[in-house]
């Protein structure tokens, strides 16, 4: 029987040197500094930016739980009451138990399980891992949904339908809006939705780094559709529909391209999938929420902080100009442009650069746009933007009233998931 939660008071069983031994979570917990635990119940991959500028970093410990982890992401159906239903592993376009899929009665998400992680340092190396796990390990959590057990991401790039912001498949993403309009058109699908966090792209990064130990997920999975050489930004390229990697299901993949504007020049396009959310980079940037930026134009700013703070909301104007409300946390950005050669991490495992150069094919092969005056947290790049973009890309160049054709917003559900199958779910309209 599996279970969904647990008591820090109840128990597990681990095999410990051939040995079968029952701990409790919270002696688990205290205990997940010890190497050899962390090696039997988590997967991870050790961080080695200060190593080397190659880019295969590898992966340790326990990578069946990494499939039991990947075996739980998959696409949804999700209406705006929050009922979800499970679409087929292998083919978007149809429910998991066979039932006929109309994606116009809600949207077409990626659930992701809560995922436990510890950034440690390495007792041998010195070099700090990055453990992640389906039990709790000390450390943190990533889990955005109000019952924090799930994570709930657009499957495909926002489309404002009818003043609405929707995912799903056969639609021009939409462009040109402000966050807040963006972030107004979501919540009228109800409160509970919002745009894609910094938590939930750190989630994709994460199970990049899981999949592939190689922070170059350009040459792993597929440089996307700006290719490995960028595209010129034109109607072609704007007007590409959502879905193309319907056939992918719930899986890591590409559905190769040409070039949309048919250059020759223009190589290596793709639409790529991880675990079900579709073009993540290289198609068009996304804007995000919970993150914001430090402008030199604000008195009690400097211009090189970036600020993570909590709750399915956009910052104030006043917030912008200081320190978010509430819990946050407080970083330093780099303040100039080019390729990440050190990221943070540190306890969070903050994907924001604090060491700058390299290039496309080293260190994290990402690039990051930086000025003392953007507020507004770019994730991901454009299509234009080629090898420059990957899982970290990311720019802080735009004020929070910016808005491009380059730019768009990914619809994402903060509240409580009610699971059932497709059967039950069309009864229920």
């Amino acid at each position: 029987m599996t279970v969904s939660s647990m008591l820090r008071s109840n128990h597990v069983l681990v095999e410990i040197d051939g040995s079968l031994k029952r701990i409790s979570l919270d002696n688990l917990a205290d205990s997940a500094g010890q190497e050899s635990i962390l090696r039997q119940l988590a997967w991870g991959v050790p961080i080695k930016q200060s190593l080397q500028s190659g880019t295969n970093w590898g992966v340790l410990g326990n990578s069946l739980m990494w499939e039991e982890f990947k075996n739980n992401c998959g696409r949804y159906l999700l209406t705006n009451a929050g009922n979800c239903a499970k679409l087929n592993p292998g083919n978007s376009n149809v429910y998991a138990d066979g039932t006929v899929l109309d994606e116009t009665v809600g949207h077409i998400m990626a659930v992701f399980p809560k995922l436990y992680y510890l950034v440690k340092t390495d007792s041998i190396t010195g070099l700090p891992v990055l453990w992640m796990s389906t039990l709790p390990i000390g450390g943190h959590s990533i889990g955005t949904c109000n019952d924090g057990d799930y994570n709930c991401i657009g499957a495909y790039h926002g489309s404002v339908i009818s003043g609405k912001l929707t995912s799903r498949s056969g639609l021009i993403p939409t462009n040109t809006l402000t966050i807040n309009s963006f972030f107004a058109d979501a919540q009228a699908n109800g409160s509970d939705f919002g745009l894609s966090s910094y938590d939930h792209h750190k989630l994709l990064a994460m199970c990049g780094l899981s999949e592939y130990g190689d922070t170059n997920i350009q040459a792993k999975l597929g440089y996307g559709v700006g290719g490995s050489t960028g595209v010129a930004w034109t109607t072609a390229v704007i007007n590409l529909a959502t879905g193309a990697t319907k056939s992918l299901g719930d899986a890591f993949g590409k559905i190769d391209i040409d070039s949309p504007n048919g250059n020759a020049a223009e190589l290596d396009c793709s639409h790529v999938s991880i675990l079900g959310v579709e073009d993540s980079y290289n198609r068009i940037w996304n804007m995000l929420q919970n993150v914001y930026f430090g402008s030199s134009n604000n008195s009690g700013q400097a211009g090189t902080e970036a600020f993570i703070y909590q709750g399915n909301r956009l910052p104030t104007s006043a917030e912008l100009a200081a320190v978010p409300a509430g819990n946050y946390r407080q970083l330093v950005r780099p303040a100039a442009s080019s390729f990440i050669q050190h990221e943070i991490v540190g306890e969070y495992c903050d994907l924001i650069p604090s060491a700058l150069g390299g290039g496309s094919t080293s260190y994290w092969s990402d690039f990051f746009g930086g000025n003392t005056t953007g507020q507004l947290c770019l994730w991901g790049g454009s299509a234009d933007s080629g090898a420059h973009c990957g899982l970290v890309c990311v720019d802080s160049n735009s004020a929070f009233s910016d808005s491009y054709s380059n730019v768009g917003a990914r619809l994402a559900y903060y509240g409580k998931l009610n699971f059932m199958q497709g059967k039950q779910l069309v009864a229920s309209l």
